[in-house]
């Protein structure tokens, strides 16, 4: 066989092998980070829209969205949207994913009081740090129970759902802090902007995370980062709508607000 038709033939598989691939990838992403991302926050966590060109590793996320905890008026706490990623294609068929980049444009972070004490920012942290553990250790017995019963037609399935990962660059920017008063009978809001913020080297320390582990310490840093930026705004539109929402939640609200502020201390 000549020399060309060789390689055309070799062209036709790595297409077809492409073709095939790639939505079961793709799949089994979105379930992954349903699965262990709901796992962590305790709440519902979605991602919508996701492609990955395998010819270049350059991919898109249309959305993942981190649902609110139960009580909350607001759907969601995070809408991610705008996600590009680039990942290292040789990576894919080894035990660790190599993520080279990540950026995450103009992302909705929903914060929502229910009173002075509660609201959902720190409910999500309280609840990341309590599942993450247990969260990461689930994701590491279905692993190691997966490779056990996989059967050989089944390999590429049991690799795929037991990867770790490592992202080298991060990059959140554009970001939206809606702050909202939900003790009243109508939701009030107002915005603050969501600094830019920037991991490295994610999982890198370790030789990779689980995805559990990875969600935890990126929602960590986005959820930490707005809540002190709510915190240390002290937004006064908010004020005078929540001294009188809040008083139906908190006895004295008006003279406590005078007293600590909005945020507290």
């Amino acid at each position: 066989m000549k020399k060309k038709y060789i390689i055309l033939l070799i062209l036709i598989a790595a297409a077809a092998g492409f073709y095939f691939f790639t939505p079961s990838f793709e799949s089994i992403v979105k379930q992954v980070v349903h699965k262990y991302g709901s796992a962590v926050t305790g709440t519902d966590v979605n991602l919508d829209g996701f492609s990955l060109k395998l010819a270049n590793g350059e991919g898109h996320i249309g959305k993942i969205t981190v649902g609110n905890p139960q009580n909350y008026k607001l759907k969601n706490a995070l809408e991610l949207g705008g996600i590009s990623v680039k990942v290292d294609i040789k990576s894919l068929t080894k035990d660790v994913i190599i993520i080279e980049s990540v950026e995450v444009n103009k992302p909705v972070i929903n914060y929502e009081l229910l009173s002075l004490t509660q609201n959902n920012l720190s409910q999500l942290l309280e609840n990341i740090k309590k599942n993450t553990a247990s969260a990461e250790k689930a994701e590491l017995k279905a692993d190691n129970q997966a490779k056990t019963e996989e059967k050989p037609a089944e390999k590429g399935k049991a690799d795929s759902a037991g990867k770790k990962v490592i992202i080298k660059k991060l990059v959140i920017r554009d970001g939206e802090i809606s702050v909202a008063a939900s003790a009243a009978a109508d939701i009030t809001k107002t915005t603050v902007k969501l600094p830019a913020i920037t991991l490295n080297n994610i999982g890198e320390e370790k030789k990779g995370t689980t995805v559990a582990e990875t969600v935890s310490k990126v929602l960590n840093k986005i959820i930490n980062t707005a809540y002190q930026t709510v915190v240390d705004s002290k937004i006064t539109d908010l004020k005078n709508v929540a001294q009188e929402s809040l008083n139906n939640v908190v006895g004295g609200v008006k003279d406590r607000i005078k007293e600590i502020g909005i945020f507290g201390k």
